[in-house]
């Protein structure tokens, strides 16, 4: 066990604490394997994930990826971002998914940090799902899972209904399936802590972006023929500095958005922002 992990545990003492269940057993890791049997995400925390990660669409199926919800969960035993595993079973440290859990006070005291948001988005940090969620990742085995490896393998973590042979035209219809697939937060009801108080709806989001103001900076959501003056789409490609924009990239689960997909934007935008 690393100095960091090691350290970790005590940090996280007072969390595993508080996860209350009763199969719960610290145990020790060796490669990552938990030797819980069975494989794949334990039952008590696959209903943690949903009912901390998967709700209100944020990470459910055909939502904001990485999938923390059905049977798609699985993959977080061997999907990574930016070269991170998403989960590394007795390593905190090296868990994507714990990096972006853990209160920032916990993360300056192991010189580690995180560049997007503190999840989950609706700031429901006390939650005992997080609890549960943290504590198994840490260490702790749960009856009914464990696979025996973990991390290490690049999955498919970012899809938005476009990726066909060939590059698919620019209209609208493939713009929003990119919406649809990426930016679900935002289809919730509006919450500066969750998402910066800018919604949209679902499958229908034209009249909402294009032409209309950004909610913090003077430039318009998407401005059309002009990408470089299109706050939306400076959030997702980078830039938005420039124009008076804060906060990180989006999605933030990804923190950059596919290339393929910030130009089939790009192209739709130059060519007018129609709705086609």
């Amino acid at each position: 066990m690393s100095r960091k992990t090691s350290k970790l545990y005590l940090a996280l003492a007072p969390t595993l604490a508080l996860a209350g269940c009763n199969q719960l057993e610290a145990i020790e890791t060796e490669g990552g394997a938990s030797g819980g049997g069975g494989g794949g995400v334990p039952p008590a925390v696959r209903m943690a994930f949903e009912g901390s990660c998967g709700k209100g669409g944020c990470h459910s199926p055909g939502a904001t990826l990485p999938v923390l919800a059905g049977d798609e969960l699985d993959g977080i035993l061997t999907g990574e971002i930016n070269g991170v595993p998403l989960v590394t079973l007795g390593d905190t440290a090296n868990s994507y998914l714990a990096l972006v859990m853990l209160p920032n006070e916990v993360l300056t005291s192991l010189d580690l940090s995180r560049t997007v948001p503190r999840m989950p988005a609706d700031n429901d940090f006390l939650n005992p799902n997080n609890q549960v969620i943290l504590s198994w990742i840490a260490g702790a085995e749960f009856e009914g899972g464990g696979p025996v490896t973990t991390g290490g393998d690049d999955t498919d973590t970012d899809t938005g209904g476009t990726d066909t042979t060939g590059a698919p035209e620019p209209t609208f219809a493939a713009v929003q399936a990119i919406l649809d697939a990426n930016c679900s937060c935002h289809f919730l009801a509006p919450s500066p802590g969750t998402n910066g108080s800018f919604t949209m709806t679902m499958g229908d989001s034209y009249a909402e972006i294009v032409g209309v103001p950004a909610p913090s900076v003077p430039v318009n959501l998407i401005e059309p023929n002009d990408p470089e003056a299109s706050y939306l789409y400076l959030k997702m490609a980078g830039g938005f500095e420039g124009v008076g924009g804060a906060g990180t990239l989006m999605p933030p689960a990804m923190g950059l958005m596919d290339d393929a997909k910030i130009a089939l934007i790009e192209a739709w935008i130059l060519a007018g922002a129609l709705d086609n």
